[in-house]
């Protein structure tokens, strides 16, 4: 029998209905080959020797020599830096303030399922600068790391990238995650993630992957097949803060996870994200560190979203998290 599932923190509702579930061989069928793709392919506007056709670079690692990584503002941008006050007649408008970047690692035929660890990690400590950076503007109070992969991820181009994204807020989905962990701090005087790791760490059936400092898990209320969550085990409300033992873990266990996805289910698109606390003088929501905790989502894109979901905002799950996590431990 199917199943409604509500996410702890953020009180939203997932319907959990195995009965429709595909077998994940069916996911393959579709796969890319990122294997088959050249290490450098001349038409790529992101390759080796096309660098002129991107922006200037706004940071380079490293910063002379033979490029790993790039992050240059996106050509395509959807905001501006810019000081500007919300208007309002009847609606709301605030102009688009913030900024679009994009970081882009060297090899035309290497997702991060097949980087090294070191590269990863290099790019981890590439987002933490970018944000540090970015929190210097007054009209930024929040940026959005994001990575799309494959076309049903959104992402437009082959060659492996993510975007860095400063928001003059931070998004409705993060503000009801920060209501629940603040209000569930406000009656128990915990972090609700800090259990939620206890939790999934004594029952061990939704964990994917375990290192001391991080846990990688998938969600209970899991809104896409296969969905997995990394949280470090030390309470820390923003990413930026990590340390560098801990940015090197992350990597690892980045490596670990993504390499199961695209090995057991087939190279599909997926997107992650990264979820932090906004810049503390951001009005729009309350700033507890204590009661926040900075995570990481992977979204492999199995389903495809349809009315059920977009009217009710009710997600159909088709692989419940439990047998998920045994799959991708196999």
């Amino acid at each position: 029998m199917s199943e409604f599932r509500q996410d702890i923190v953020t009180k939203e509702w997932v319907l959990v209905a195995p009965s429709r579930s595909p077998r994940p061989q069916e996911f393959k069928k579709d796969a890319a080959t990122p294997e088959s793709l050249p290490e450098r392919a001349p038409a790529c506007i992101f390759c080796p020797g096309n660098e002129k056709t991107t922006p200037a670079p706004l940071a380079q690692y490293p910063k002379t020599g033979e490029w790993q990584i790039r992050v240059v503002p996106n050509k395509f941008g959807l905001l501006e830096l810019a000081e500007s006050p919300p208007q309002r007649d009847f609606y709301v408008r605030l102009p688009g303030i913030g900024s679009h970047e994009v970081l882009i690692t060297r090899y035309h035929n290497q997702p991060v399922a097949l980087q090294s660890v070191a590269l990863i990690d290099q790019v981890l400590a590439a987002y933490t600068e970018r944000i540090n950076e970015l929190s210097t503007y007054e009209a930024v109070r929040y940026v959005h790391i994001i990575q799309n992969h494959g076309k049903l991820g959104g992402a437009s181009l082959i060659h492996p990238h993510s975007q860095i994204i400063a928001m003059p807020f931070p998004g409705p989905h993060l503000q009801e995650e920060l209501r629940g962990a603040n209000h569930h701090y406000d009656i128990f005087d915990h972090c609700i993630y800090c259990e939620i790791i206890l939790h999934e760490k004594k029952e061990q059936v939704r964990v994917v992957f375990e290192t001391e400092r991080f846990l990688a898990a998938c969600p209970f209320e899991s809104k896409m097949p296969y969905q997995v969550r990394i949280m470090p085990k030390r309470h820390e409300a923003r990413f930026n803060r990590i340390t560098v033992e801990e940015r090197g873990e992350l990597a690892a266990v980045m490596k670990a996870v993504l390499t199961k996805i695209y090995h057991r289910l087939g190279n599909p698109a997926y997107n992650y994200y990264f979820h932090t606390l906004p810049f503390s003088r951001s009005t729009n929501v309350a700033s507890n560190e204590n009661a926040y905790h900075w995570h990481l989502v992977i979204m492999p894109r199995i389903n495809i979203w349809a009315g059920l979901e977009l009217g009710t905002e009710v997600y159909v799950n088709v692989v419940p998290p439990e047998q998920a996590a045994e799959f991708l431990r196999g």
